[in-house]
């Protein structure tokens, strides 16, 4: 093991052995290496700086016109540099005031700066490699993500267990999660909580998110070790009376050690900027000491992975967190639209002339909502739906389709639904 890995893992071992042992075989052999960036780092200041990867001219970074034409308000320091591993520092910290502001609950304190990820799933592939070894359990709900399966499970051989969370009626329920948090009987979990719920379109309220707590500040208590991974990708689109503060802040006031909270959030789907991949992974631990570790193990991932990621999309965002006036106004008339698509979405698929067709799954949040039709294959009704109807929606599983209503113009969500209807009717 290189002797900067031992170092890190003697502190981590100080600071908080309950996170040692969290982290995988990878996780514990990562370190940040002290070569060409740190010694970049030290000749900053050196009147010929012969020490990195770019090129330069008495005005600065050499660069094409053409190229620096596109990004009107950015200088070409913003755009053509490298971005640090661990991403532009301002933005890091422009992103945890958003944090502190969106979530009135969280402290500084409780939390790691943010790292700059290449979106949701570059965070996702690090939290694998930091904390899976193969045969290691994932804990995720029957409804998620499928990409899941394939950065735990096929990339990392992660067992993946599911539960449901829904009930025979479609309604949302706690009630398989405590259960199976009860029953657990392994060393460490690491467990997904996507909410707003791709591909189900559901946020808990506060109740339920307290019972979710609850049953895992219990199995906890009972000496399993915990990493709680919030996907906070739809963070913000809710459209009723629901736990509008990330999990992660719930999480992080259970205050023990064999829990740790890691928050997955991002520009992606938040500033409808989906092209840019800027993403944050964010820890929740209170010493100093563990916080220093995890950055430099995750920053030693980030370095050995993709290096670091785009400079121009993280500049561009620290700009309208900085000068935000009118970006929060478009913003918000960006998330009034799909709140006026989910309101005709709920209007339309309750109605009793498709009570024979399918069954809905609650939904309160983000871009979609997921339907159980009856009597149809899913796969078959989606073909379907192409050939004859022109309309494209996704076959989950056995016996459901998602509906991204996020995509579809108000007034022709209607229309899409009915052909369903009579998709399903073609089929029977």
């Amino acid at each position: 093991m290189n002797p900067l890995a031992q170092n890190l893992n003697e502190q981590l071992k100080q600071s908080n052995p309950e996170i040692f042992s969290m982290l995988s075989d990878l996780g514990q052999n990562m370190f940040y290496p002290k070569g060409i960036l740190s010694q970049s780092a030290e000749a900053k200041s050196t009147k010929y700086n012969a020490t990195i990867g770019m090129a330069t001219n008495d005005k600065g970074k050499m660069y094409a016109n053409a190229l620096n034409q596109m990004f009107n308000e950015l200088s070409p320091d913003e755009i053509f540099p490298y971005a640090p591993p661990q991403g532009v520092e301002e933005l890091r910290d422009l992103w945890q005031e958003k944090m502190l502001k969106d979530n009135p609950d969280l402290t500084k304190e409780v939390m790691t700066r943010p790292i700059v990820t290449n979106a949701l799933t570059h965070g996702l592939s690090l939290v694998a490699d930091l904390f899976i070894n193969s045969g290691d359990t994932i804990l995720l709900p029957e409804h998620n993500w499928g990409n899941y399966k394939l950065v735990f499970n096929t990339r990392h051989n992660a067992n993946i267990d599911t539960y449901p969370i829904f009930d025979k009626n479609g309604h949302y329920t706690t009630e398989a999660l405590v259960k199976s948090l009860e029953s657990y009987n392994k060393d460490k979990v690491v467990m997904i909580l996507n909410y707003p719920n791709n591909p189900t379109g559901y946020t808990p309220n506060n109740e339920e998110v307290q019972t979710i707590v609850k049953a895992i500040e219990s199995l906890a208590a009972k000496g399993t070790q915990v990493v709680a991974v919030i996907d906070d990708a739809y963070y913000g689109l809710f459209y009723e009376d629901v736990y509008t503060q990330s999990l992660f802040t719930a999480l992080t006031n259970i205050h023990s050690k064999n829990v740790l909270p890691v928050r997955l959030d991002g520009a992606t789907k938040e500033f409808f900027a989906w092209g840019f991949r800027v993403g944050f992974i964010t820890f929740g631990v209170e010493d100093t000491p563990t916080k220093d570790v995890l950055e430099a193990k995750t920053k030693g991932l980030i370095r050995s992975n993709i290096s670091s990621g785009p400079l121009p999309s993280q500049s561009a965002v620290k700009h309208v967190l900085k000068n935000n006036d009118q970006f929060n106004k478009e913003i918000e008339q960006n998330i009034t639209t799909l709140r006026e698509r989910y309101e005709v979405t709920k209007s339309v698929v309750y109605a009793d002339q498709y009570q024979s067709h399918w069954q809905a799954y609650d939904f309160n949040s983000g871009y979609f909502m997921a339907i159980k039709v009856k009597d149809v294959n899913p796969e078959t009704l989606r073909q379907h739906l192409i050939e004859e109807y022109s309309i494209g929606v996704i076959a989950l599983n056995e016996t459901d389709i998602r509906i991204a209503f996020s995509c579809v113009e108000k007034d022709d969500i209607p229309h899409v639904f009915d052909s369903i209807a009579k998709a399903i009717d073609d089929l029977r």
